[in-house]
């Protein structure tokens, strides 16, 4: 069995495919070097600059101390097969190249731009993509962000599912949340369940390897939300910081009934 991975080049994208290691097949990497890690600043308004600065510092800090920054150099060490790439090269003869001396039968992208079809006409089986939110509630981009944000924190997860043309709306095969610590700010939500799944998600992909049973996803409805780049602006960063000093966890669990999330999974079984 072979698996290509296409990822971003964050901590969070390397842990988790040092974590893939575990995976009993033969795995090869295309790493997506994104320059834009982070939006524009403005810094027309002073106190929405700082925050700013502050937000990204914290998001970095919580990488660095939940992946560390040698994430990912396991995986370069052990995987034979890496190939590095620019967003653009996803349309370039380089990828096209690589993809068919691979013969890949599992792709599994995480955190990198979308694919061309012609890419993906040359998996065999299986195309899966990690989506940072729980779909289809929190389909889209910083999907990490929105559920703190607008205090159901308890709904910052994870889901691995079909690659469609629908944005994060294939079928889905697994499904995690975050394991709610009333000391976690919004940063460590999201790492943490990155984390947890990254832990996590191999040990069930082993299994069913060894199971041989069919990997068919489940439909999503059609109910949820897909929240774009342009729906985050500094300004949401008042009510993170300056209302909450980034403690909503705390605040939530003190002041409402924390909900359980209706997961979905064909690997937990």
């Amino acid at each position: 069995m072979k698996i290509t991975l296409i990822t971003g080049n964050s901590p969070r994208h390397k842990y988790l495919v040092d974590k893939f290691l575990e995976v009993d097949c033969e795995i090869t990497w295309v790493i997506e070097d994104d320059e834009k890690k982070i939006p524009s600043k403005d810094t027309s308004d002073q106190t929405l600059s700082k925050l700013f600065d502050l937000h990204f510092e914290k998001r970095e800090n919580a990488e660095n101390e939940f992946f560390s920054k040698n994430a990912g150099s396991k995986s370069k060490s052990l995987i034979n097969k890496i190939l590095e790439i620019k967003p653009k090269d996803l349309s370039s003869s380089k990828i096209d190249n690589f993809f068919k001396d691979q013969n890949t039968d599992i792709l599994i992208t995480y955190g990198c731009h979308i694919l061309p079809k012609n890419l993906l006409d040359k998996v065999k089986m299986n195309k899966w993509n990690i989506h940072g939110g729980l779909s289809p509630k929190y389909k889209g981009t910083a999907t990490h962000f929105w559920p703190t944000y607008l205090l159901e924190p308890e709904y910052t997860g994870m889901t691995i599912h079909d690659i469609t043309d629908d944005i994060d709306g294939g079928d889905i095969i697994h499904q995690t949340s975050v394991k709610l610590n009333k000391q976690d700010g919004i940063h460590d939500n999201a790492c943490r369940t990155v984390k947890d799944f990254s832990d996590e998600f191999p040990k069930f992909f082993n299994k069913y390897l060894k199971s041989n049973l069919s990997l068919k996803g489940i439909p999503q409805n059609k109910s949820g939300k897909i929240w774009t780049t342009s729906m985050w602006t500094p300004l949401t960063l008042k009510v993170i910081y300056e209302t909450f000093n980034d403690k909503i966890n705390d605040y939530c669990i003190k002041h409402r009934k924390i909900k359980t999330p209706k997961l979905i999974s064909i690997l937990d079984k």
